[in-house]
């Protein structure tokens, strides 16, 4: 059912208005009856609806169009995600996408669910743009779709996000014993 949801994601997004990098995107959804564990929305299926929400963002800003053209792809290197209060069954919900700081390599991206103005969920995305194994510059992104005035001031929470990262890399890949 994941690919179902980007694909509407998709064909809706071509039907929706262009808007800048600078913007910040909504997508209104609805819980599906696959997407729930028991009774409540699961953790996956809130995080690839997320991820709906970083597809409508690219091909709304005509990201995805340039990187199709250029044969670009964009690993996510880091996910940070906090889930506040649950999502039942058929309640609607919206998704709000910006991005958060960009530098040479990496963008992040600032997720949020909100439902009758009440925090659902919301994730920090790292994520690069990829040429196979090279690195887009994101100066070349930023000169193709003319954008201006990126975030380029790195706030405290990504700071904090990076460390906490290298932290989780330290302990958990460079010494872990197996």
């Amino acid at each position: 059912m994941r690919w179902l949801r980007l694909i509407i994601a998709l064909l809706q997004a071509k039907l929706k208005s262009k808007i800048l990098a600078t913007d910040t995107a909504s997508l209104t959804f609805r819980v599906w009856i696959t997407d729930i564990d028991v009774s409540v929305m699961n953790h996956a299926a809130i995080l690839t609806v997320m991820e709906t929400g970083r597809t409508d963002f690219m091909v709304r800003t005509g990201f995805l169009r340039l990187a199709m053209k250029n044969k670009w792809y964009f690993p996510s290197q880091a996910i940070s995600a906090q889930f506040y209060r649950p999502l039942k069954v058929f309640q609607k919900a919206t998704l709000y996408t910006r991005l958060s700081f960009v530098d040479d390599k990496w963008i992040y991206t600032e997720q949020k669910i909100m439902r009758q103005e009440k925090e659902i969920a919301s994730c920090l995305v790292k994520s690069t743009i990829k040429k196979g194994r090279n690195t887009v510059p994101t100066e070349e992104i930023i000169k193709a779709l003319q954008i201006v005035d990126l975030p380029r001031k790195k706030s405290e929470l990504i700071e904090n996000c990076e460390q906490v990262h290298g932290q989780m890399k330290a302990k958990l890949i460079d010494h872990w014993k197996i």
